[in-house]
């Protein structure tokens, strides 16, 4: 009951954003300014002020890392050689490596662990970001890469590496782990107070233009294409990260949040590296359109699960 009481307000928000995209209402260039501005000004500030808040005890959190990056190094080759035992083409096995741990962790993990975990939970939350966002970009590009052209090349590789270093996300997890390290236990009441009113618009600017975002078509269709990358993205991997972390426990909150992170379904962005990319940018939107609907039937078993 309380996952399903969870997930509700989420969904009638994503469909109060699809609602008004699909009257008209809300524009494609209004629907841009909105992300532009959660990517760059309420996350960033909700991400930086959650960080902060984090002990530094936990964030020498080596299991967390342990369980982040196993699971980073093990999904992309798992979901390559299912798409291959499957028969697909390099365009569309590199589009499963790439969703496999690519998941909405901030337009809906975000709200998700905010509603079902409360502040401490957006702190976990923040925590995860920050020790892996870096690999989360560079290791589902590479896969991707590898799966698509036979391999790596270093330009490839600095180029990741460089544009991940200036995401705004993750620069405002990293400096919140500087100001922790430095002693800074909570910030001025000023600055504090600034924040949190950037922050506060997060929640549901992120949800409806979540919304506003999804194409939902031929939604049958798309499932029986690509329930592979279903199952892999909304099952396959939290599971993975619950078996991790029973070998390597973290604070249950911790845990829970991570768990709940990695059963988000696959980020919007994917359909943007995909077509950068030369994948198969079409089924990418699929997946994202898929693993989008029926997350809103999975989040609450996995909120009933860690909670």
């Amino acid at each position: 009951m309380a996952g399903l009481s969870a997930v509700i307000p989420l969904l009638l928000t994503i469909l109060l954003g699809w609602s008004l995209r699909r009257r008209d209402y809300l524009k494609e260039e209004t629907t841009q300014q909105l992300l532009w501005l959660l990517y760059w000004v309420s996350l960033p500030a909700l991400l930086f002020r959650r960080t902060v808040a984090v002990g530094t005890e936990t964030l020498l959190n080596g299991n967390l890392f342990l369980v982040i990056h196993i699971a980073f190094f093990f999904m992309p080759p798992l979901a390559w050689l299912l798409a291959r035992l499957c028969g697909e083409s390099r365009s569309r096995s590199a589009v499963s490596t790439l969703v496999s741990i690519r998941s909405n962790n901030v337009y809906m993990g975000l709200p998700v662990v905010a509603l079902a975990l409360g502040p401490d939970g957006v702190a976990a939350l923040s925590l995860y970001l920050a020790m892996g966002l870096f690999s989360y970009n560079l290791l589902s590009i590479g896969w991707a890469q590898i799966v698509l052209s036979g391999g790596l090349s270093r330009k490839d590789l600095v180029e990741t590496a460089r544009s991940v270093l200036r995401n705004p996300l993750f620069l405002a997890c990293f400096a919140g782990i500087g100001a922790a390290f430095l002693g800074l236990k909570e910030l001025p009441l000023w600055l504090d107070s600034f924040l949190k009113i950037l922050s506060d618009l997060a929640t549901a600017l992120a949800l409806i233009a979540l919304g506003a975002s999804l194409r939902i078509g031929r939604p049958l269709a798309v499932l029986r294409s690509a329930w592979r990358d279903v199952l892999i993205r909304l099952f396959l991997h939290p599971a993975l990260m619950v078996g991790l972390f029973r070998l390597f426990p973290v604070e249950p909150v911790l845990a829970s949040a991570v768990v709940l992170a990695t059963a988000m379904p696959a980020a919007v962005n994917n359909f943007i590296v995909a077509k950068g990319m030369d994948m198969d940018s079409e089924y990418a939107g699929e997946v994202v359109a898929a693993t989008t609907v029926l997350s809103l039937i999975t989040i609450p078993l996995w909120i009933g699960w860690v909670a």
